[in-house]
Protein backbone atom coordinates (compact mmCIF):
# COMPACT_ATOMS: atom_id res chain seq x y z
CA UNK A 1 0.00 0.00 0.00
CA UNK A 2 2.92 2.30 0.87
CA UNK A 3 4.48 1.63 -2.68
CA UNK A 4 1.25 2.12 -4.18
CA UNK A 5 0.89 5.30 -2.61
CA UNK A 6 4.18 6.71 -3.39
CA UNK A 7 3.20 5.86 -7.41
CA UNK A 8 0.14 8.32 -7.15
CA UNK A 9 1.81 10.88 -5.85
CA UNK A 10 4.82 10.49 -8.53
CA UNK A 11 7.83 9.65 -7.26
CA UNK A 12 9.21 6.26 -8.62
CA UNK A 13 11.99 6.14 -6.09
CA UNK A 14 11.68 7.10 -2.28
CA UNK A 15 13.43 6.65 0.78
CA UNK A 16 11.64 5.07 4.00
CA UNK A 17 12.23 5.54 7.63
CA UNK A 18 11.18 4.11 10.89
CA UNK A 19 10.87 2.64 14.11
CA UNK A 20 9.13 -0.39 15.51
CA UNK A 21 6.48 -1.19 13.62
CA UNK A 22 7.62 1.46 11.15
CA UNK A 23 10.96 0.04 11.16
CA UNK A 24 9.45 -3.57 9.77
CA UNK A 25 7.15 -1.68 7.17
CA UNK A 26 10.35 -0.01 5.98
CA UNK A 27 11.87 -3.66 6.12
CA UNK A 28 9.42 -4.95 3.98
CA UNK A 29 9.37 -2.10 1.52
CA UNK A 30 13.07 -2.79 0.62
CA UNK A 31 12.73 -6.40 0.83
CA UNK A 32 9.87 -6.21 -1.73
CA UNK A 33 10.48 -3.22 -4.01
CA UNK A 34 14.63 -3.21 -3.62
CA UNK A 35 14.70 -1.25 -7.17
CA UNK A 36 12.61 1.74 -6.40
CA UNK A 37 13.87 1.75 -2.25
CA UNK A 38 17.21 3.79 -2.53
CA UNK A 39 17.87 3.67 1.24
CA UNK A 40 16.13 2.53 4.56
CA UNK A 41 16.80 4.66 7.79
CA UNK A 42 15.49 2.73 11.09
CA UNK A 43 15.69 3.00 15.01
CA UNK A 44 15.79 -0.84 15.74
CA UNK A 45 16.42 -4.19 14.04
CA UNK A 46 13.08 -5.68 15.79
CA UNK A 47 13.21 -8.31 18.24
CA UNK A 48 15.46 -10.72 17.82
CA UNK A 49 15.39 -13.33 14.99
CA UNK A 50 17.36 -16.86 15.49
CA UNK A 51 19.65 -17.38 12.22
CA UNK A 52 19.22 -20.96 10.55
CA UNK A 53 21.31 -23.21 11.83
CA UNK A 54 23.98 -23.11 9.11
CA UNK A 55 24.71 -19.35 9.97
CA UNK A 56 27.45 -18.87 13.33
CA UNK A 57 26.39 -16.54 16.13
CA UNK A 58 28.96 -14.17 17.36
CA UNK A 59 29.17 -14.19 21.31
CA UNK A 60 27.83 -10.06 21.32
CA UNK A 61 25.04 -11.64 20.05
CA UNK A 62 24.20 -14.63 22.10
CA UNK A 63 24.28 -12.01 24.99
CA UNK A 64 21.94 -10.09 23.18
CA UNK A 65 19.30 -12.96 22.54
CA UNK A 66 19.69 -13.44 26.13
CA UNK A 67 18.79 -9.93 27.28
CA UNK A 68 16.43 -9.76 24.85
CA UNK A 69 14.59 -12.85 27.01
CA UNK A 70 15.08 -11.52 30.26
CA UNK A 71 13.05 -8.38 28.83
CA UNK A 72 10.81 -10.29 27.39
CA UNK A 73 10.05 -11.85 30.70
CA UNK A 74 10.18 -8.82 32.85
CA UNK A 75 8.95 -6.26 30.12
CA UNK A 76 6.82 -8.69 27.56
CA UNK A 77 3.34 -9.14 28.97
CA UNK A 78 2.04 -7.02 27.25
CA UNK A 79 2.68 -8.42 23.81
CA UNK A 80 1.73 -11.53 24.53
CA UNK A 81 -1.49 -10.55 25.55
CA UNK A 82 -1.39 -8.43 22.12
CA UNK A 83 -0.41 -11.47 20.23
CA UNK A 84 -2.93 -14.30 22.04
CA UNK A 85 -6.05 -12.57 23.84
CA UNK A 86 -6.27 -8.62 21.53
CA UNK A 87 -10.14 -8.98 22.17
CA UNK A 88 -10.24 -9.39 25.58
CA UNK A 89 -7.92 -6.51 26.74
CA UNK A 90 -9.52 -4.21 24.47
CA UNK A 91 -12.90 -4.50 25.96
CA UNK A 92 -11.93 -3.47 29.15
CA UNK A 93 -9.48 -0.45 27.57
CA UNK A 94 -12.37 0.57 25.34
CA UNK A 95 -14.24 0.44 28.37
CA UNK A 96 -12.12 3.09 30.43
CA UNK A 97 -10.37 6.19 29.89
CA UNK A 98 -8.86 5.19 33.39
CA UNK A 99 -7.45 2.25 31.92
CA UNK A 100 -6.67 2.78 28.56
CA UNK A 101 -4.65 5.95 30.34
CA UNK A 102 -3.07 3.30 32.55
CA UNK A 103 -1.80 0.97 29.32
CA UNK A 104 -0.60 3.46 27.15
CA UNK A 105 1.36 5.70 29.86
CA UNK A 106 3.00 3.29 31.22
CA UNK A 107 5.36 1.82 28.31
CA UNK A 108 5.32 6.22 27.38
CA UNK A 109 7.61 6.02 31.29
CA UNK A 110 9.20 2.86 30.44
CA UNK A 111 10.55 3.07 27.10
CA UNK A 112 11.56 6.71 26.90
CA UNK A 113 15.00 8.70 27.89
CA UNK A 114 13.36 10.18 31.22
CA UNK A 115 14.62 8.24 33.79
CA UNK A 116 11.33 7.50 35.55
CA UNK A 117 10.22 11.02 35.66
CA UNK A 118 7.45 10.67 32.60
CA UNK A 119 7.55 14.99 32.09
CA UNK A 120 11.07 14.69 31.07
CA UNK A 121 10.18 13.62 27.49
CA UNK A 122 6.60 14.72 27.14
CA UNK A 123 3.90 17.13 28.49
CA UNK A 124 0.63 16.46 29.97
CA UNK A 125 -0.65 17.94 26.46
CA UNK A 126 1.22 15.19 24.23
CA UNK A 127 0.35 12.48 26.65
CA UNK A 128 -3.27 13.41 27.06
CA UNK A 129 -3.48 13.62 23.08
CA UNK A 130 -1.76 10.36 22.14
CA UNK A 131 -4.49 8.47 24.65
CA UNK A 132 -7.13 10.55 23.04
CA UNK A 133 -6.38 9.33 19.41
CA UNK A 134 -6.82 5.67 20.67
CA UNK A 135 -9.78 6.66 23.09
CA UNK A 136 -12.13 8.89 19.87
CA UNK A 137 -11.23 6.53 17.59
CA UNK A 138 -12.05 3.22 19.85
CA UNK A 139 -8.80 1.78 18.40
CA UNK A 140 -6.62 0.08 20.45
CA UNK A 141 -8.65 -2.99 19.95
CA UNK A 142 -7.30 -3.24 16.13
CA UNK A 143 -3.35 -1.82 17.45
CA UNK A 144 -3.55 -5.00 19.74
CA UNK A 145 -4.27 -7.43 16.80
CA UNK A 146 -2.18 -6.46 14.70
CA UNK A 147 0.77 -8.19 16.90
CA UNK A 148 -1.60 -11.64 16.38
CA UNK A 149 -1.02 -10.62 12.57
CA UNK A 150 2.51 -10.46 12.73
CA UNK A 151 3.01 -13.30 14.83
CA UNK A 152 1.74 -15.72 11.92
CA UNK A 153 4.55 -14.13 9.71
CA UNK A 154 6.54 -17.25 8.51
CA UNK A 155 10.11 -17.16 9.65
CA UNK A 156 12.04 -18.20 6.36
CA UNK A 157 10.48 -14.18 5.99
CA UNK A 158 11.71 -12.78 9.20
CA UNK A 159 15.19 -14.09 7.98
CA UNK A 160 15.31 -12.10 4.95
CA UNK A 161 18.33 -10.11 4.51
CA UNK A 162 17.77 -6.03 3.51
CA UNK A 163 20.44 -5.48 0.74
CA UNK A 164 18.94 -1.80 -0.34
CA UNK A 165 21.77 -0.06 1.85
CA UNK A 166 20.50 0.56 5.80
CA UNK A 167 21.30 3.35 8.41
CA UNK A 168 20.47 2.77 12.09
CA UNK A 169 20.04 5.23 14.77
CA UNK A 170 20.37 3.95 17.65
CA UNK A 171 18.87 5.83 20.48
CA UNK A 172 20.57 4.89 23.65
CA UNK A 173 17.35 5.05 25.84
CA UNK A 174 15.28 2.22 23.20
CA UNK A 175 15.29 -0.83 24.65
CA UNK A 176 16.99 -4.21 23.71
CA UNK A 177 19.17 -2.32 21.26
CA UNK A 178 21.31 -5.12 18.89
CA UNK A 179 25.01 -5.43 18.31
CA UNK A 180 26.85 -4.06 14.83
CA UNK A 181 27.22 -8.15 14.16
CA UNK A 182 23.45 -8.29 14.09
CA UNK A 183 22.82 -5.40 12.43
CA UNK A 184 24.94 -6.71 9.29
CA UNK A 185 23.28 -9.86 9.58
CA UNK A 186 19.65 -8.51 8.62
CA UNK A 187 20.74 -5.74 6.30
CA UNK A 188 23.38 -4.04 4.34
CA UNK A 189 24.75 -1.65 6.53
CA UNK A 190 26.09 1.95 5.79
CA UNK A 191 25.95 4.23 8.33
CA UNK A 192 25.27 3.50 12.51
CA UNK A 193 24.88 6.38 15.10
CA UNK A 194 24.17 6.48 18.70
CA UNK A 195 22.32 9.65 19.05
CA UNK A 196 22.81 10.76 22.98
CA UNK A 197 19.22 11.52 23.91
CA UNK A 198 16.18 9.89 22.82
CA UNK A 199 14.51 6.15 23.72
CA UNK A 200 11.99 4.38 21.91
CA UNK A 201 9.49 7.11 20.74
CA UNK A 202 12.40 9.16 19.65
CA UNK A 203 10.67 11.05 16.84
CA UNK A 204 8.07 12.09 19.82
CA UNK A 205 10.71 12.99 22.76
CA UNK A 206 13.53 14.18 20.54
CA UNK A 207 12.03 15.50 16.89
CA UNK A 208 14.63 17.87 16.05
CA UNK A 209 17.16 15.42 16.72
CA UNK A 210 15.68 12.55 15.04
CA UNK A 211 14.96 15.04 11.55
CA UNK A 212 19.20 15.40 11.82
CA UNK A 213 19.57 11.86 11.27
CA UNK A 214 17.21 11.35 8.91
CA UNK A 215 18.58 13.92 7.31
CA UNK A 216 22.34 13.04 7.55
CA UNK A 217 21.22 9.57 6.20
CA UNK A 218 19.63 10.57 3.48
CA UNK A 219 21.62 13.51 2.29
CA UNK A 220 23.93 11.36 -0.13
CA UNK A 221 20.83 8.98 -1.36
CA UNK A 222 18.86 12.78 -2.49
CA UNK A 223 21.98 13.79 -4.48
CA UNK A 224 22.52 10.36 -6.08
CA UNK A 225 19.01 9.38 -6.96
CA UNK A 226 17.26 12.96 -7.29
CA UNK A 227 14.81 11.36 -4.76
Amino acid sequence: MWAQLMTLLGYESFGAAGGDVGGQVSRYLALDYPERVVAVHRMDAGLPIQPDSTSRITEEEREWFSAAAEWKTSEGAYGAIHRSKPNTAAIGLTDSPAGLAAWIVEKLRAWSDCSGDIEQSFSKDEILTNIMLYWLTGSIGSSMRMYHANAEIPLAQQRRRVEVPSGFSLFQGDIVLPPPSYLARVANVVRVSEPPRGGHFAPFEEPELYAHELREFFRPYRTAKGV
